[in-house]
C-alpha cells in the first residue's frame, strides 16, 4: 500500500513540473497537429474550388431545397393517424409471427411429429 502511493506521489510530481506537452508548440494556443491539419483541409478546399467541385455541391444543395419546397408536407393530424397506423400494423404483424412460430414451432412440431416420429422409432 506505502509503494503505491509512493508511485502516485512520484507521478503527481513530475506531472506537475511543467514539462512541455508533446505536440504544442512553445507559446502557441493549439496544438501543432491542428494547425497542420488546418493547413491541410484549407488546400484541399483550394484545390476543390479551381476544380469547380464546390460549386457543383453548392448547385446540388440549391436543387435540393427548390425540390422539397415543391412537396406536400403531411399536417399534424395526419402525421399522427398514418403514426397509429404504422404501430397497429407492426403490432398485427408481430402478433402473427409470434402465434405462426409458437403453433407451428412450438406445437406442431415438437409435440406432434417428434412425439410420433419418437414414438415410432421406439416401438
Amino acid at each position: 500500500m506505502n509503494e503505491t502511493n509512493s508511485n502516485l506521489d512520484a507521478l503527481q510530481t513530475t506531472a506537475t513540473v511543467g514539462q512541455p506537452v508533446p505536440g504544442l508548440a512553445v507559446g502557441s494556443p493549439l496544438p501543432v497537429s491542428w494547425i497542420i491539419w488546418g493547413v491541410v483541409l484549407l488546400g484541399a478546399l483550394a484545390i476543390a474550388k479551381k476544380a469547380g467541385w464546390l460549386d457543383r455541391i453548392r448547385v446540388f444543395f440549391l436543387q435540393t431545397r427548390e425540390e422539397l419546397l415543391k412537396c406536400s408536407w403531411p399536417s399534424r393530424d395526419e402525421l399522427r393517424g398514418s403514426t397509429w397506423m404504422v404501430l397497429v400494423a407492426v403490432g398485427m404483424l408481430g402478433f402473427f409471427t409470434f402465434m405462426a412460430d409458437w403453433i407451428l414451432g412450438g406445437f406442431l412440431i415438437q409435440e406432434i411429429l417428434l412425439k410420433t416420429i419418437g414414438g415410432g422409432a421406439k416401438g
